[in-house]
């Protein structure tokens, strides 16, 4: 291994560079952790101070909530929904008000069941299963009355057959009857939160 000699002016500029050489170590040693925790802490101010900004916008809005709220009390919401209690004190009444829709509207009711009921955290989903005949004016007239009723009902599965061969010619003035098929739900209040 040989060793290399510098003369004096070589020597003095290796000095010099390994001198700047370790203060820019030292000062990045030191400048580059403090940079980083500014950046850290810039952000962090950051997601404070938007955070604040939407906390206030929400505490701003929150007396229009409350009015809204009240108004929403006011309307008595309770009376769209079915009788609370059991479940087959709610399905009666949904039978009860399609019952009377159907013979008020000039249907024929077949039959009326009630399958089970399901619960979902404070409404408990009420269905009844309506079988009934029915001309087309009067199936209109029942279906729109099932629709616009309160408290609210929803018709769902709904079937419509034809009784009547194709080659059937009615009398005049005379509408045949359908057969309709359909389960009317509702919802009741259970009364958990």
């Amino acid at each position: 291994m040989s060793i290399v000699t510098l003369n004096p002016q070589q020597s003095r500029r290796a000095a010099l560079g390994l001198l700047i050489g370790a203060l820019v170590l030292v000062v990045g040693a030191v400048a580059l952790p403090v940079w980083l925790l500014h950046r850290h802490y810039d952000a962090a101010l950051a997601d404070a101070a938007d955070r604040l900004d939407r906390y206030s916008r929400i505490a701003g809005a929150r007396p229009v909530i409350a009015q809204q709220l009240e108004a929403m009390r006011a309307k008595e919401t309770r009376k769209f929904f079915l009788r609370g209690g059991a479940p087959a004190l709610s399905a009666a009444e949904a039978q009860e008000a399609v019952r009377s829709i159907v013979e008020g509207s000039g249907g024929r009711l077949i039959t009326m069941q009630a399958p089970v009921s399901k619960d979902d955290g404070r409404y408990r989903l009420i269905s009844v299963n309506v079988q009934l005949t029915a001309t087309v004016q009067a199936a209109r007239k029942i279906l729109d009355g099932i629709e616009n009723h309160a408290p609210y009902l929803f018709i769902d599965n709904l079937m419509i057959r034809s009784q009547v061969p194709s080659s059937f010619r009615p009398a005049p003035g005379a509408e045949p009857e359908m057969f309709l098929q359909f389960d009317v739900s509702g919802y009741s209040l259970t009364g958990q939160s």
